[in-house]
């Protein structure tokens, strides 16, 4: 009987206003509903708050006017946002908050070995916990401080209320970046060969690429040496790796007009990075050795930490979407390859 009563409750509120609503909220009410639970108020409330946050990123629909404007059981959206923006209480109660942290630099100096505060990520806590992550909209504010973090994304909640109450809807240009520049249809399919940091092209030989993974394996396994001379040389060896990578790109004719061509542009411009940022150690090695304090094996295993990869992906699903560029190129990478998580990333990238 009372699940007959719950269908009765979709046919009137779902069937009958599904014309008018948009493929987010009915993406929203679908995760409802398989939850066996009821169209009631409380539901109303879930979609302001996954909606609060999709507006706050640039994010909306064509069907926003109508939705935040629409009264379902006494209220508009419009009011039920502006609602969780002045309750603190409701708001705790449908939004959930973590704070992010940029990886440490470099855990192997006493100067960078600290993850740094970058801000909170908030996020709509019933989509977090029931629907599917692509789905998601977090709001990344960024802050020195967890103070100044709150503070930027309560002013960013007060703006979209104001907006809200004076019929403003634009809000791409009052939060977000301009999107489609990168195109929805491209396929990263070949054309370079990845082995983590180095990416080579597909015409390079075995001949070519051993001597430079010898190298980079050298550097992987000894970069953390408690004595600093094979640190030293460990960079050296990376060094090495690194610009015969960046030499055969300029051997075959650097990149193909092809679907990776942006992909493979991107791996060179990270492998320059690299390269200087190895540079850089180089020089703070052998001028400050003083700084130099690597982790003993012992340490590691009693206070392991989430990796690297782990945290941009937590941080992207708040919404931190430089996070995600780099977690999507991990993911894409043949040392990860998980194509589905790169798809997540990818749609956090584009503000979906």
């Amino acid at each position: 009987m009372k699940m007959k009563k719950i269908l009765t409750e979709w046919r009137r509120f779902v069937v009958k206003e599904s014309i008018n609503k948009s493929n987010f909220e009915k993406t929203i009410e679908e995760s409802w509903q398989e939850t066996g639970q009821p169209y009631n108020e409380e539901l109303t409330y879930v979609k302001a708050a996954l909606h609060a946050a999709l507006y706050m990123n640039g994010g909306g629909t064509p069907q926003d006017q109508e939705y935040l404007n629409r009264v379902e059981f006494g209220k508009t959206a419009i009011q039920r946002i502006q609602e969780l923006n002045r309750n603190a209480f409701m708001f705790s109660e449908y939004f959930h908050v973590d704070e992010v942290y940029t990886p440490a630099e470099d855990k192997r100096f006493i100067d960078t070995k600290e993850n740094k505060f970058k801000g909170i990520g908030v996020t709509p806590e019933w989509g977090k916990d029931n629907m599917d992550p692509s789905r998601i909209t977090g709001v990344l504010s960024k802050g020195q401080t967890p103070e100044d973090a709150y503070r930027s994304f309560f002013s960013r909640f007060e703006q979209l209320d104001q907006m809200l109450s004076s019929g403003d809807y634009d809000f791409l240009s009052a939060f977000g970046a301009e999107m489609g520049k990168t195109n929805p249809d491209i396929r990263h399919s070949g054309g370079a060969a990845s082995t983590g940091m180095l990416i080579t092209p597909s015409e390079a030989t075995d001949a070519e690429t051993d001597p430079m993974m010898e190298d980079y394996l050298f550097y992987m396994n000894n970069s953390k040496d408690p004595d600093i001379n094979v640190a030293i040389e460990a960079e050296r060896k990376l060094q090495s790796a690194i610009r015969s990578a960046l030499g055969l790109w300029k051997k075959y004719g650097g990149f193909k007009d092809s679907d990776d061509e942006q992909v493979n542009k991107g791996a060179y411009l990270r492998m320059k990075q690299a390269l200087s940022r190895s540079e850089a150690t180089l020089k703070k090695l052998m001028k400050s050795p003083e700084l130099y304090e690597p982790s003993t094996p012992e340490k590691e295993t009693s206070a392991p930490e989430t990796n690297e990869l782990d945290q941009l992906y937590n941080a992207a699903k708040s919404g931190d979407k430089e996070a995600a560029a780099k977690a999507y190129r991990m993911f894409r990478s043949k040392e990860y390859k998980d194509n589905d998580k790169a798809a997540e990333m990818r749609n956090v990238m584009r503000g979906r």
